[in-house]
């Protein structure tokens, strides 16, 4: 049996909690829409503001945990972008496993929903449950993960009202679902259902995932991106094995675009183009035995995620 744990603490400040580690002083926000043309390699130093955005949002994938004693956003909290954001509330399902937050910016007008990654061992039980389940009885034939579902699903309809109530009172903010491994999935599959039962503008809708699992099958990824393909950018770095579960080969599972793939710890990327399958120039020109963990927790040479929460283990 799932218990949500809800902890609604309206336009709070985030708590630095005990952490003590320094991280860059980064000031740009997700303020403005990447403009990059699919099937070009750009480099970190002429994309400097994209490489901020970025950062900021890995901050947000990686150190907004949720502690046995409160929220805390850990080291993040020494960046002036999270100064000027506030608390809306925060859950935890232990079973199945499922964490997250939503923050609210005032200054840069947006809804952060953001799902925490995979931190503990009875999440790679989910991550490894590679059976389909339909996705909704409305779109035939489109399947996902349904460990992904089920995790997704366990707290989905709690916070439904927090992200509804937020919109409503900014009907001018963008909605923003962020996620990293786990999160990447969760964040694909409620920004999905939120786009499709919602009256939300969709052009308000932002998705960004690092190091994101495949979620569907085919069906799935093309429903997903003719509703969010023009506002998703599926960030993946290197020899990252995440993105290439579960396999497409024997399970038919497909990733949706767009996919920024980082070629090295400068920033420099490529941005895929939008193929059939997978753009072989992206994290699939990496062969999966070539892969593994260490890319998967240190996208743009962050320190190893697990230095910031006990819980965290591979």
């Amino acid at each position: 049996m799932s218990i949500i744990i809800m902890d609604d603490v309206m336009n709070t400040e985030f708590d630095k909690g005990t952490l003590d580690k320094s991280l860059p002083d980064l000031t740009i926000g997700v303020r403005d829409d990447l403009d990059v043309t699919p099937g070009k390699t750009y480099t970190g130093n002429v994309t400097k503001a994209y490489i901020d955005i970025m950062d900021n949002l890995a901050e947000v994938a990686y150190y907004f945990l949720h502690q046995g004693s409160g929220f805390s956003c850990g080291p993040a909290c020494d960046i002036p972008f999270f100064k000027s954001v506030n608390l809306n509330t925060t859950w935890h399902s232990p079973n199945p496993v499922s964490d997250g937050f939503i923050a609210i910016s005032p200054e840069h007008k947006e809804i952060y929903v953001a799902w925490a990654g995979t931190r503990r061992i009875r999440s790679i039980a989910v991550d490894a449950m590679a059976v389909f389940e339909d996705f909704a009885p409305d779109v035939p034939g489109a399947t996902v993960h349904a460990g992904f579902a089920e995790s997704t699903n366990a707290v989905y309809p709690h916070i439904l009202k927090n992200i509804r109530a937020a919109a409503e009172d900014n009907p001018d903010y963008k909605i923003v679902f962020i996620g990293h491994s786990l999160g990447g999935a969760s964040a694909v599959l409620s920004a999905l259902k939120f786009a499709k039962d919602n009256e939300y503008p969709k052009d308000m809708i932002r998705v960004w995932t690092f190091g994101q699992p495949r979620v569907g099958n085919r069906m799935f990824s093309e429903y997903y991106t003719e509703v969010l393909g023009n506002q998703t950018y599926r960030i993946t770095y290197q020899g990252d094995i995440v993105p290439h579960v579960p396999p497409w080969q024997v399970l038919g599972y497909q990733h949706n675009p767009l996919e920024i793939h980082i070629i090295n710890k400068d920033g420099d990327f490529y941005v895929c183009q939008n193929t059939a399958r997978e753009d072989l120039d992206g994290a699939y020109r990496w062969p999966t035995i070539d892969t593994g963990v260490a890319d998967h927790v240190d996208y743009f040479g962050k320190p190893d995620i697990t230095l910031f929460d006990p819980l965290i283990e591979w």
